[in-house]
């Protein structure tokens, strides 16, 4: 088994929700990747166009006076923007064999692409410091390009699988297992029809099934006639989906179906049970295995990173007069510092100071302990339904979250992000159990799911964790983009952070 080929990167996902990918190869024609490739860079730098007379049409109807100048720079900046989307589309697995995806999923990848392109534009043009370009225009190119995109991915998507579905020639599928698992995947397939994937039959590991049906499907024999069956049925593939448990019966079949030049798939219980995202490297023939508990996704993060240091810096110079404003309303209405400095632990128990507007009165720690009784949370949390210690402009600041501002600093030094769970007092993880620790896989943030979950009925510790950790299972650029928008709305509201 040592000598099968396993992707790099490769991502398992638990039972029931995607077929695992454990070969990596392309199937796709080199040619046809082209194609679309050409067809996204083309539609990239088209959308370009068209905003531009969108936004034209805007500064007409606006009175700006200042026009947009296309110059011969331009042109270039576009071209490098059509090949950067191609890339970043590229690393999403855009242009690989996409039998088993769906329009959702194409659209999902073609929105983290532009949302990332856009953002990397952004920045590279504030670098290099490029002439007058307006944020209205770039908020309009960013919408039609994702709607380009998006009308070219649906209508390719719908052209293909009817190409699939007139074709006589579909890939013959050996399944390996009668039970649930391998009924799910026989009833998946049948739904669609698009795969273009045929089941010939099955094998069992029970006796009493052999030359029996399951699913409409006749049972061809045992595990071990694997190699019989090969030589007798025009396989091109075989599905596993047995348990692990059974893990000599695998190995025997994955080595047959090697020495038989045939494609092999696992669908399995094993690695979803052991961490929601599973990496396989060969490090110099070396086949390493990790198993991750947060994101891993590289590219992803430093975009993620990056818009963390492009939001908080504009905030930081837009909201000055208003920080400004705030420090004097604290100074002017109650005695002690502005700032409220917080010694807190951040990714992998790293420590780090941040900093808040001030909302309590002077040696507000020196009273808490007078208030545990109070204490609405269980947990080694503590929070008040009505807090004596917090001042009047406090309250003002803390409904509608200003008091965070400050920790923009910390967002754009590295230490937090704008999107993650809430930093960590010292004394607080020395309470946590050991499962709670999990939080501490990614950096924190300023908000995240339980700040816009209704986090004023959150009473339990526990429950507040378990949001946490749907944020890190479940993280994608996406997501954090829809958490920053209904933080939005939570602040306009006063509904605080």
């Amino acid at each position: 088994m040592s000598r099968f080929r396993i992707a790099k990167r490769t991502g398992v996902e638990g039972p029931g929700k995607s077929l695992s990918k454990v070969n990596g190869m392309i199937w796709v024609a080199p040619h046809d990747r082209h194609l679309a490739q050409l067809a996204d860079g083309l539609t990239a730098a088209a959308s370009f166009f068209v905003a531009y007379w969108a936004w034209n049409s805007f500064r007409l109807l606006t009175g700006i006076s200042n026009p947009l100048e296309v110059s011969g720079d331009l042109v270039w900046i576009i071209l490098g923007f059509a090949v950067l989307e191609i890339f970043l589309l590229a690393k999403l697995e855009a242009y690989s064999y996409r039998r088993f995806t769906s329009l959702a999923k194409e659209i999902g990848r073609v929105a983290k692409t532009v949302l990332a392109a856009v953002a990397l534009l952004l920045a590279f043009l504030f670098v290099v410091r490029y002439g007058y370009v307006p944020r209205t225009f770039l908020l309009i190119f960013g919408g039609v390009n994702f709607l380009a995109l998006s009308l070219e991915k649906t209508a390719f998507f719908y052209a293909v699988n009817s190409l699939r579905r007139r074709r006589k020639s579909r890939q013959k599928v050996l399944v390996v297992g009668t039970g649930t698992r391998a009924q799910r995947f026989i009833a998946t397939v049948d739904e669609h029809l698009g795969w273009q994937l045929e089941i010939i039959g099955l094998l069992t590991g029970d006796p009493a099934k052999a030359g029996t049906e399951v699913a409409g499907r006749p049972v061809l024999g045992l595990n071990s006639d694997i190699e019989r069956v090969l030589h007798e049925q025009p396989v091109d593939e075989v599905v596993i989906c047995v348990s692990t448990k059974r893990f000599d019966e695998i190995r025997e079949i994955l080595d047959v179906c090697e020495r038989e030049g045939v494609q092999v798939r696992l669908n399995s219980d094993f690695f979803g049970r052991l961490a929601k995202k599973v990496r396989v490297d060969h490090i110099y023939g070396l086949p390493i295995i990790s198993f991750l508990t947060a994101p891993g996704d590289g590219w992803a993060l430093a975009v993620k990173r990056l818009m963390d240091i492009v939001i908080s810096a504009f905030l930081l110079l837009v909201l000055s007069p208003l920080l400004l404003l705030i420090a004097l309303l604290i100074k002017a209405t109650s005695k002690g510092p502005v700032l409220y400095q917080w010694n807190v632990v951040g990714l992998n128990k790293k420590p780090f100071r941040s900093w808040k507007f001030r909302t309590m009165v002077p040696g507000a720690d020196r009273l808490k302990a007078a208030l545990e009784e109070q204490n609405i949370m269980t947990g080694p949390v503590f929070k008040l339904a009505e807090d004596p210690r917090v001042t009047g402009i406090g309250r003002v600041l803390r409904k509608y979250s200003l008091d965070e501002l400050p920790q923009l600093w910390s967002v754009l030094k590295g230490d937090m992000s704008l999107v993650g769970p809430r930093p960590v007092f010292p004394h607080e993880l020395d309470a946590y159990e050991s499962w709670h620790r999990r939080k501490l896989s990614i950096k924190p943030g300023i908000t995240c799911l339980w700040q816009v979950s209704g986090r004023n009925r959150v009473r339990d510790f526990d429950d507040w964790v378990r949001l946490d950790f749907e944020y890190i299972d479940n993280w994608s650029l996406g997501l954090d983009v829809r958490i920053l928008l209904r933080t939005v709305g939570a602040v306009l509201k006063g509904g605080g952070l």
